[in-house]
């Protein structure tokens, strides 16, 4: 395990902090904390990043983006999950665009897919996740419930279709 600092400033011209600086990551993000703070009166985000780094070198020609593993989350999971997966990340995303951060701040894409493996129903559940703490779960915890239990009612025909064919059967 490796542990990366990484410092952005806060970008008055686009109104936040630059979309993407874990790019820089060779490896597999594991967690992302970060620490706001003002330097000079100018904004700053410091990110304390732990990752795994990639053990086979990489060529100047690579097509492979450096963060690989994170944006590989999704295709690690099964098609419901997928769908759950892709309505966290529009939530989390339009969060972000809202609070001027990036994204990877509120959750990374490997907490997103964590999310949508477990599918937790309460706030304890949602602190199960590697990542979301108290912090978290207090300031957006219920619209992540939220957000999860809509793709819970929405698939929630095909549930019900076969709960009654349970009932019927017995």
């Amino acid at each position: 395990m490796q542990i990366k600092l990484i410092t952005v400033s806060y970008d008055p011209e686009s109104d936040g902090f630059p979309p993407d600086p874990l790019q820089e990551i060779e490896g597999e993000i594991v967690s992302v904390v970060e620490h706001f703070f003002q330097h000079c009166g100018m904004p700053k985000l410091l990110m304390i990043v732990h990752y795994r780094p990639i053990k086979e070198t990489r060529t100047l020609m690579t097509s492979t983006p450096p963060r690989a593993a994170e944006s590989n989350a999704r295709s690690e999971l099964s098609e419901p999950e997928r769908e759950v997966f892709d309505r966290l990340r529009a939530w989390r995303n339009g969060r972000a665009q809202a609070e001027g951060v990036p994204p990877y701040v509120l959750l990374t894409n490997r907490q997103l897919a964590d999310l949508a493996r477990r599918r937790p129903t309460s706030l304890s559940g949602l602190r199960e996740v590697d990542g979301i703490g108290e912090a978290k779960s207090s300031r957006f915890g219920k619209e992540v419930l939220e957000v999860l239990a809509q793709v819970l009612s929405s698939s929630r025909p095909s549930a019900a279709v076969s709960t009654s064919h349970v009932a019927a059967a017995s």
